[in-house]
């Protein structure tokens, strides 16, 4: 599968002999290629595995990383019920294209800035016994939130980011993006 699988990944190496010492420590920037095509199939087959059960969920939610928003204004999420929402303020923006085709199919959506992901899944598999957990996230923190969901008893599908963008791998946060038809051929 390596080379099935390599186009997507050309970066790491380069990516690893930029991190600097504090971030080798940290076990998700410093995911080698062969970790990344690890996390990739994982994905696949959990998607395979749960999709079904997913669907089924009476409950369903979704969660976005913040680095999907539009970074042209100043993001107008608010407060929701579990994390931030969307409140459309851009026609562009993912998070909103995302959130618009969740809600189509009574996915809630969610902007993931702040949570304790362990915490929040406890509290609710405890609210909603049959619940199925969305999320849109980069490859190695996809894999590692589906796991926990697993874990807990909770359906868990996923979607990959198209690159890893975010703060913590650049110096700076960049826009994001995902498959809007992916996301829709996964969730239909």
């Amino acid at each position: 599968m390596r080379d099935a699988l390599k186009p997507y990944t050309r970066a790491v190496k380069e990516h690893l002999k930029g991190i600097t010492l504090s971030q080798r420590f940290d076990k998700t920037i410093r995911t080698r290629e062969e970790g990344y095509h690890l996390y990739m199939l994982e994905i696949e087959l959990v998607n395979r595995i749960y999709r079904e059960a997913f669907r089924k969920s009476a409950y369903k939610f979704a969660l976005l990383p913040h680095c999907l928003r539009d970074f042209r204004p100043q993001c107008k999420s608010a407060p929701g019920e579990i994390e931030y929402v969307c409140t459309g303020c851009t026609e562009d923006c993912f998070i909103r294209l995302g959130s618009l085709l969740l809600k189509n199919y009574g996915i809630e959506p969610y902007i993931s800035i702040t949570i304790d992901q362990e915490k929040l899944f406890k509290k609710l598999k405890a609210e909603h016994p049959s619940i199925g957990a969305l999320g849109i996230a980069c490859v190695p923190e996809l894999a590692q939130a589906m796991r926990l969901c697993v874990k807990l008893g909770i359906s868990p599908v996923g979607i990959p980011l198209s690159a890893n963008r975010c703060a913590r791998w650049m110096k700076q946060a960049s826009e994001t993006s995902f498959s809007l038809e992916e996301l829709e051929g996964l969730i239909r």
